[in-house]
C-alpha cells in the first residue's frame, strides 16, 4: 500500500472515529430511554389517545431558565376529511396571556370558525408561548408540517432581542449569528447534546433557585439598545431570514400563510428605559394629545418608542419587515398595528386595548381574531362550508378570568423595567397590598387571586367558584364559569349536561348556550339531542338560515323524533309553506299518541 493511501486512511479513522463513537453513545442513551418524554413536539392527551396536544417537556429545549405555559389546545391525531387544522405562532400576545389560553385571540377564532361554518370539524392549535421569537418559530415550522396543516397564523416579532435566542437577551444569547443559533436548535434533538446540556444547567438552576423577579427581568443583558446600532441590526436581521424561511416552507406546501404587523401601547406606555430625551419626546406627544392634534401626538409617540432602548416593545422596523414579506411571497398581510389604532379610543394605540405596554386586553384579543377571520374565510378551501351567523362568542369575560389576569398583569408591572431601582422585597410588598385587596371584595376575585398567585391549576379554581356560585344562587356566574370551565373539560360528561342544562333554564345570556353547544359537537360529543337543541335555539330567534342545516345532521340521526318533528313543522311556518309544516305537525302528533298508548 502507498503512503499516499496509507495517509488517506489515516485521516479518514480519524475523522470517523468520533463520529462512531458519537452514533454509539447517541444510539445508547435512545435504546436506554434517555428523557424519552421530551423528544416529540406532541404526545398523547390525558386519557384520550386519539388526540395530541403540545409536549411541554418539549418545550423546556427553548428555555434555559423558565418553561413557558402552552395553550392546551388537543387535536385529532389521525386528521378526518372534514377537519379545517389551524397551527398559530407567536409569543405571550398569542399565548393570550395575562389571560387563560380561552380568552386568546387563537381560540376566538376557533369559536367565530365554528359558528360561521356548516360540516367542517375546526382545529386550531395555538403554539405562542412567553419570550418565543422568530428561531423557536423557524425551529417548529418544519416539525409541525407532519401534522397537515389548512393554514398558518403568525403574529410575533416583540421578542426578537429580549426573547428564547435573542439578540440581546441572558437566555442563548452568547452569540449573535443565526448560524449558530440555529445549529444550536438542531443540536437540541440529539440525545447526548440534551445530556451534556443539562449537566451545565444544572450548576446554573442550583445558583438561581431563590431568584424571586419577573422573567422580564431575568432575560435582560442589555437596556438600551441604540437604533441601528449593531444588536438593534442583528434583531430585525434574524427576524427578517428566519421569518422568510417560515414562509418558504409552508410556501413550498402550498400552505396558506397569515402574517399580523405588530401592535403596542403607545399612548399609555411610559417609555421603559431612562433616556431623558425619550421622556421628554413622550410628554411631548402627550401635550400635543392634550391639544386636540392626533396626527402630530402619533408622531411623537411612535419616535418615544422608536428611540426608547430597552425593546421589549417591537421597532416599526419589525412591521416594515413584515409587510416586505407579504410583499414579496403568498403570505397574506393581517394590519393588526393599523386595526388597534383605529380602535383605540384615542385614534392612537391605548389602554382601551391594551392590558400592559403590549398584550392585548380581551377587546384586543377579539379584534385580532376578527381581522384573521375574515381573511381565514376567502379562502377556497372553506367556500362551500360557510354560512355567515349573527350569533357572536359571548361578548364579555367572566370576573374569574378579568380577575385572574389583573393579578398576573400586577405582578409585572411591580417589578423591572416598569419600576427600577426597587428592591425586590419592597416589589413583593407592592404586589401583596394589591393582591390582598381582591381578597376582600367579591368571593370570586378572591378565589382569582389566589389561583393566579399561587398557581393554582385553572380547573380547579373554576370548580370553586362554581360550588360557592351555587350556595349563593348566583346564576349569571354560573353560567359564566361552566363555559369557562367546559374549555378543560370538554369530555365531562356531567359537566356537559349539567352546563345546558343550567344555562338553558337560565334563559341563556349573551349566546352562551349556542357556543356551548358548537363547541361540544365540534369536539366529538355528537348526542342528537344536542342537535335537535341547537335548531331549536335558531328556531326560537327566526333564523332558518342556519336552523335548516342542523335540522338536516338531526334527521341524519333521528329521523322520527318528535323534537325534529316539531321544530320542521316550525321551521316550515317561518318559511311560509303552511302544507309542509301542517305535514310534519301532523307526524309530530302521530308520536304522542303513540306514546301515550
Amino acid at each position: 500500500m502507498s503512503l499516499k493511501n496509507k495517509n488517506r486512511i489515516f485521516w479518514l479513522i480519524t475523522f470517523f472515529t468520533p463520529v462512531f463513537l458519537f452514533l454509539i453513545i447517541e444510539l445508547v442513551l435512545i435504546v436506554g430511554g434517555y428523557e424519552k418524554e421530551k423528544q416529540h413536539l406532541f404526545v398523547d392527551a390525558p386519557n384520550t389517545p386519539e388526540y395530541l396536544i403540545a409536549n411541554n417537556k418539549y418545550i423546556e429545549r427553548y428555555f434555559p431558565s423558565f418553561v413557558p405555559v402552552i395553550a392546551p389546545n388537543p387535536f385529532k391525531k389521525i386528521k378526518e376529511t372534514n377537519t379545517f387544522r389551524i397551527f398559530v405562532f407567536g409569543g405571550s400576545s398569542t399565548e393570550g396571556f395575562p389571560y387563560n389560553f380561552y380568552t386568546s385571540f387563537p381560540n376566538q377564532l376557533k369559536q367565530q370558525l365554528l359558528l360561521n361554518t356548516e360540516g367542517l370539524n375546526i382545529e386550531v392549535v395555538n403554539l405562542g408561548m412567553t419570550a418565543v421569537n422568530s428561531y423557536v418559530i423557524h425551529d417548529l415550522a418544519k416539525k409541525v408540517l407532519a401534522y397537515d396543516p389548512d393554514a398558518i397564523l403568525i403574529y410575533a416579532g416583540h421578542n426578537e432581542y429580549y426573547g428564547s435566542f435573542g439578540a440581546a437577551t441572558t437566555q442563548f444569547g452568547f452569540i449573535n449569528s443565526i448560524l449558530i443559533k440555529r445549529l444550536i436548535l438542531w443540536l437540541k434533538n440529539w440525545r447526548l447534546f440534551q445530556m451534556l446540556e443539562g449537566v451545565l444547567q444544572y450548576d446554573v438552576d442550583s445558583k438561581n433557585i431563590n431568584e424571586r423577579r419577573t422573567m422580564m427581568a431575568k432575560v435582560i443583558s442589555q437596556s438600551n439598545i441604540i437604533k441601528d446600532s449593531e444588536i438593534y441590526n442583528h434583531g430585525i436581521e434574524q427576524f427578517l431570514k428566519n421569518i422568510s424561511d417560515v414562509v418558504k416552507i409552508f410556501e413550498n406546501k402550498k400552505i396558506p400563510i397569515f402574517i399580523g404587523t405588530i401592535a403596542s401601547n403607545l399612548k399609555d406606555q411610559t417609555p421603559l428605559g431612562d433616556s431623558p430625551e425619550v421622556l421628554k419626546t413622550y410628554q411631548k406627544a402627550q401635550m400635543i394629545l392634550k391639544e386636540d392634534k392626533p396626527n402630530a401626538a402619533l408622531v411623537e409617540f411612535l419616535k418615544a418608542k422608536e428611540l426608547d432602548g430597552t425593546r421589549f416593545r417591537a421597532p416599526e422596523d419589525i412591521n416594515n419587515v413584515i409587510n416586505e414579506i407579504t410583499t414579496e411571497s403568498s403570505a397574506k398581510l393581517i394590519p393588526i398595528q393599523e386595526l388597534f389604532r383605529n380602535k383605540s379610543i384615542s385614534g392612537i394605540e391605548d389602554n382601551s386595548l391594551f392590558i400592559d405596554h403590549l398584550h392585548p386586553n380581551q377587546q384586543g384579543h377579539k379584534y385580532i381574531a376578527d381581522s384573521f377571520f375574515e381573511a381565514i374565510i376567502k379562502l377556497p378551501k372553506l367556500q362551500n362550508y360557510i354560512n355567515l351567523n349573527p350569533i357572536r362568542p359571548p361578548a364579555n369575560i367572566s370576573r374569574f378570568e378579568k380577575a385572574y389576569a389583573e393579578i398576573r398583569i400586577a405582578r409585572l408591572l411591580v417589578g423591572y423595567p416598569f419600576e427600577k431601582n426597587v428592591d425586590i422585597s419592597d416589589e413583593l410588598k407592592s404586589f401583596n397590598r394589591i393582591f390582598e385587596s381582591y381578597l376582600n371584595t367579591n368571593y370570586i376575585d378572591s378565589i382569582a387571586a389566589i389561583a393566579s398567585k399561587e398557581n393554582i391549576f385553572i380547573p380547579i379554581a373554576l370548580t370553586e367558584v362554581l360550588s360557592e356560585a351555587r350556595k349563593r344562587n348566583d346564576t349569571l356566574s354560573i353560567v359564566e364559569h361552566s363555559y369557562d370551565l367546559l374549555k378543560w373539560q370538554l369530555k365531562s360528561r356531567s359537566l356537559i349536561e349539567n352546563s345546558i342544562e343550567f344555562t338553558l333554564n337560565s334563559g341563556e345570556k349573551d349566546g352562551y348556550l349556542i357556543n356551548i353547544l358548537y363547541k361540544v359537537i365540534n369536539d366529538g360529543n355528537k348526542d342528537p339531542r344536542y342537535y335537535d337543541l341547537l335548531s331549536s335555539l335558531y328556531l326560537l330567534e327566526e333564523n332558518t338560515q342556519q336552523a335548516k342545516y342542523w335540522l338536516n345532521q338531526s334527521e341524519l340521526r333521528t329521523p322520527s323524533s318528535p323534537r325534529l318533528l316539531y321544530n320542521f313543522s316550525r321551521y316550515h311556518i317561518l318559511n311560509g309553506d303552511t302544507l309542509k309544516a301542517q305535514e310534519y305537525f301532523q307526524k309530530f302528533l302521530a308520536t304522542q299518541q303513540k306514546n301515550q298508548n
